[in-house]
């Protein structure tokens, strides 16, 4: 098996425990011990701890061992992060969290698309559009979900704004979780009536009507997804 794939599959572990609070900031881990309890090589280990490092959950001193930060110091927009928070005890959690962070971000997206797409932004909307309404057709949930991507990845793209661009990756992580293993729903079908909305006020360049029809998705979405705990 590759290294990199060892590695990885290490710090998708110790990940999740850290996530979880199984491992606690300022908990100290010792490369020996995580090479003890993964079965790994010295070599994989140290390079577990390297991506456990790129989305800063622990920092790792040489003669101190492996440190974990606390959580306010972790890159929380990382796809490796949003995917030990949902796939482990705090699911319910971050997605309230993304849900609110979609009614802030999105609707002014499109508000901002509306304004500033071109050709070739329409035509990547289109498309997606064009293929979640055959994917729902079909009851292709795979196809759905590729769609979906494409749809907020091109919408995010069509704002000219490289911070709205720097949350694709989140929202792609988010949308994943959503869509895994699950089949097309009458949701997705009332979904789908919005997201036409969307395209028609952007290609319109109505920036009134595709603020409000985006809102209206995800304000659908917030109230059917677990919110944020208090």
């Amino acid at each position: 098996m590759p290294q990199e794939f060892l590695a990885s599959s290490v710090a998708s572990r110790l990940g999740a425990r850290i996530v979880d609070g199984d491992l606690q900031a300022g908990d100290v881990l010792r490369l020996e011990d995580i090479e003890q309890e993964s079965g790994a090589s010295r070599s994989v280990c140290r390079e577990a701890v390297k991506i456990l490092e790129s989305v800063n959950l622990v920092r790792s001193r040489r003669h101190v061992g492996v440190t974990v930060l606390p959580s306010d110091q972790w890159d929380v927009l990382s796809p490796k992060v949003v995917h030990w928070h949902m796939s482990g005890n705090k699911r319910d959690q971050e997605m309230g969290w993304t849900n609110e962070l979609r009614i802030a971000l999105e609707p002014i997206a499109a508000r901002l698309a509306a304004e500033r797409a071109d050709g070739a932004d329409l035509r990547l909307l289109q498309n997606a559009v064009s293929g979640m309404t055959q994917a729902i057709r079909d009851g292709d949930s795979k196809g759905l979900a590729y769609n979906d991507h494409a749809f907020h990845r091109a919408l995010l793209a069509a704002t000219r704004n490289p911070l709205y661009v720097a949350h694709v990756p989140l929202m792609l992580s988010y949308l994943d979780e959503q869509y895994e293993d699950q089949e097309v729903t009458d949701e997705d079908r009332a979904n789908l009536v919005h997201y036409r909305d969307i395209l028609d006020a952007i290609t319109m360049s109505d920036g009134d009507g595709a603020e409000r029809a985006t809102r209206a998705v995800v304000m659908r979405l917030s109230r059917v997804a677990p919110q944020a705990a208090a």
